[in-house]
């Protein structure tokens, strides 16, 4: 009987303890799924927001910028060093997504463009070391891109832009300069780099043609050096100034070249050179003007910050502008008469390599 008692016991005891457990299970189960279901509810409402949203900002966000390629020489002289100085501070100021690459020689320059067309530059402003560049100017009109071409000119390729100086006018210039110096007559030289190219050649043409204006004024020679660093031309000018003992002026298609030119008249004790033309306008050249006070020193203007135009036109293609596909800016003569003005006027600071 007692046995009977306590199984009884023992059963209301389990019975006890399943009603009390049993309402605790579900309101901790309740009480969970009432904090989640709300998100569980709302989740196939606001998930698939969440997955268009995505796209929604990826659509709105800026395409990048087209990539344009740069390529010049690398500086062997002041006004090489001004056009890579100026192509890149231009480039930064309007942003651009660039890459410069610079060359030593015309081999290199043709493996950098082709770099250049690999990494997928829709513009390339190309200042070629020389004519020998067309076959890999070439390459880039061929693989669609815009090609403009500053200053030395691409054989018989016709780039898509062109910007330049007007080489021949700077040697009509020059040879007005001279003639009107040396009173119509006496002995010139003239001084070129043909290694530069057929802009060189074009300034030596525009020189002949004007100069045969004035048949009292013989042209001696033409003469050339490798490139235009005065320790370049030093040599090559000894020597001339060696060949001829007397010599009034002296037809020089670089402003580089001249400064090589001048030491070498000094060095030599030369007094009877009257006159001497330059190219470029290079500010460390129109120092000498008021140094040689008993020479008439000029430069015929062909300004290395040119090549700001060519980035400045890409921008604007960028941009949807259009332009003329040949630009030539006009050159000036300048001697110590007018340099100052020439300065001021182009906003050529001391901080200008050139």
């Amino acid at each position: 009987m007692k046995a009977k008692v306590f199984i009884a016991l023992i059963l209301s005891l389990v019975m006890l303890v399943g009603v009390a457990c049993g309402p605790a299970t579900p309101a901790t189960t309740t009480k969970a799924p009432a904090e989640t279901d709300a998100p569980a509810t709302d989740a196939p409402e606001t998930d698939p927001p969440k997955t268009e949203a995505a796209p929604e900002e990826s659509d709105e966000a800026p395409s990048e910028k087209p990539l344009v390629g740069i390529s010049v020489p690398n500086n062997p002289t002041g006004w090489v060093a001004a056009v890579q100085w100026a192509a890149r501070e231009t480039a930064e100021r309007l942003d651009l997504n660039y890459r410069l690459v610079a060359s030593a020689n015309a081999n290199e320059q043709a493996n950098q463009i082709d770099e250049l067309i690999s990494l997928g530059c829709e513009y390339i402003v190309l200042f070629p070391q020389n004519d020998e560049l067309e076959v890999a100017a070439k390459k880039i009109m061929d693989a669609g891109i815009v090609l403009v071409n500053f200053d030395r000119t691409l054989g018989d390729l016709e780039p898509d832009y062109y910007i330049a100086g007007n080489n021949k006018q700077m040697g009509e210039l020059g040879a007005s300069y001279i003639a009107e110096k040396l009173d119509g007559k006496g002995k010139v030289v003239i001084m070129n780099i043909p290694n530069y190219g057929a802009i060189f050649t074009e300034r030596v043409d525009g020189f002949k043609e004007v100069i045969a204006d004035s048949p009292d004024i013989e042209v001696l020679g033409e003469y050339a050096a490798d490139n235009g660093a005065p320790e370049t031309v030093l040599p090559v000018m000894a020597d001339v100034l060696t060949k001829y003992p007397e010599l009034d002026g002296i037809y020089s298609t670089d402003d580089e070249m001249s400064k090589g030119i001048l030491q070498a008249i000094r060095e030599a004790g030369r007094e009877d050179i009257k006159v001497i033309t330059g190219g470029g306008g290079d500010k460390t050249y129109f120092a000498l003007m008021d140094e040689y006070t008993d020479i008439w020193v000029s430069s015929q203007t062909y300004a290395p910050y040119m090549i700001i135009d060519c980035v400045e036109l890409v921008d604007g293609l960028i941009k949807g502008e259009t332009y003329e596909s040949r630009i030539i800016i006009p050159a000036q003569n300048i001697d110590r008469t007018n340099y100052k003005q020439y300065l001021e006027e182009n906003n050529i600071t001391e901080d200008a390599p050139y």
